[in-house]
């Protein structure tokens, strides 16, 4: 539980608060908000959750000014809502800060650190796709000079899905600097059409160990379990290694590595072994914008050529929060696929170019507890070298997550 009193705050943390309360310098406005003044009193008065909604407002009102986005996050910590303090307190270091604001915010993000012991994801979405099978529009496909029906099930067709994502992170002490790590994430799309239903497990449990105040270095096993029709299809397990570490005062970074092998209920030229590498980065540009980057790398082997390859993708996208509680994100995704085997029927390996558009909008003002209701659109296309490949899908999702 968040501590409630001044007294029962470190020297550390108290220092920090008087930074953050007294240390920001004069504001570029002629006049002084009352809700500010308002907000202030109240956290004088250790109050953070009177406090809270007035510094909401302002943020809605004035999300350029980064005194007012400390202020809230400094209210958030107060009340442990660690996840949401963490995301103003990295979103306030994009703008021009004093060393004091600093050193204030760093000590602050540190502690959140230190004290996160759990942490809880949920979304739900309801989400129509004009091809959700990524099926072919062609409705034939010539080999050499024989001309073949393409059949229904690979025929592109629009669907409507339920889609759930749930995750649950734990990291009990175990000694100085020293966690364990345990998490299990699931996805899961829910279609009318059966075929189309998929549902992935994955569970990690390992050891995490703080190389920084906001730097760790974490490795462990894995194990999953992933389900496409309404049953069983494969099951994964595998080691993975996790390194993050802020870049500087206004950016953070992290790189994974992934190593598993993949078993199949009924396709064995798809088994064998997957090594990942995926990495992100993030960076404040003000306390209004973040841009960020996003790459992986897959390789896979299998017993079969057809199914091995190499796969990865590079994402460039950004936020920026508006006046009045709107937030929208983009991002652009440009990724490649491209197999070892050479079909039999094609005499060509498969080679696949992807690119997709995704839009993210929400509005706090509209946040009910711990949800937000988010909205997104995406349009994706892809091309191959094997007609049968070529797809293209526009999706909406409409739903609800956990905020931060």
């Amino acid at each position: 539980m968040a501590p409630r009193k001044g007294g029962q705050f470190s020297f550390v943390t108290a220092l920090a608060a008087l930074f953050l309360l007294l240390a920001y310098p004069a504001f570029a406005q002629t006049t002084v908000p009352h809700e500010w003044l308002a907000a202030t009193q109240m956290m004088r008065a250790q109050k953070p959750a009177a406090a809270l909604p007035l510094l909401e407002a302002l943020i809605r009102a004035h999300p350029e000014v980064a005194e007012y986005r400390i202020e809230l996050a400094y209210a958030l910590f107060l009340m442990g809502r660690d996840g949401r303090a963490k995301y103003h307190f990295e979103q306030a270091r994009g703008a021009p800060l004093s060393n004091e604001q600093t050193q204030a915010v760093s000590t602050i993000l540190a502690k959140i650190e230190q004290r996160k012991i759990w942490s809880v994801r949920l979304g739900f979405s309801i989400e129509p796709s004009s091809n959700a099978g990524r099926g072919t529009v062609a409705s034939t496909v010539q080999v050499g000079d024989i001309v073949f029906p393409v059949p229904n099930s690979l025929r592109s067709k629009p669907a409507t899905a339920a889609v759930l994502t749930a995750g649950v992170t734990v990291l009990p002490v175990i000694g100085t600097n020293l966690r364990a790590t345990i998490s299990l994430d699931m996805v899961g799309k829910y279609y009318k059409d059966k075929n189309l239903r998929e549902t992935l497990f994955v569970g990690r449990a390992g050891v995490r160990w703080s190389t920084g105040p906001q730097s760790f270095l974490e490795g462990g096993v894995l194990i999953g379990r992933a389900f496409a029709g309404g049953v069983r299809n494969s099951d994964r397990y595998g080691v993975f290694a996790a390194y993050a570490a802020p870049l500087g005062p206004r950016g953070s970074g992290r790189i994974g590595l992934e190593h598993y092998r993949v078993i199949h209920e009924s396709f064995a030229a798809a088994d064998g072994p997957r090594t990942q590498i995926s990495g992100n980065l993030s960076y404040a540009l003000s306390s209004q914008s973040t841009v960020r980057a996003r790459a992986f790398v897959l390789r896979t082997n299998a017993a079969n050529a057809l199914q091995a390859g190499w796969e990865g993708a590079l994402t460039l996208g950004g936020s920026h929060a508006f006046k009045g509680g709107l937030v929208a994100q983009l991002d652009l995704t440009a990724g490649l696929d491209k197999r070892d085997g050479i079909g039999a029927f094609t005499g060509i390996a498969r080679k696949d170019h992807s690119v997709a558009l995704e839009a993210e909008f929400f509005n706090s003002n509209y946040q009910v507890g711990a949800f937000l209701p988010v909205l997104r659109v995406k349009h994706e296309r892809n091309r191959s070298n094997i007609a049968l490949r070529n797809y293209t899908n526009t999706s909406l999702s409409i739903g609800i997550r956990t905020s931060f």
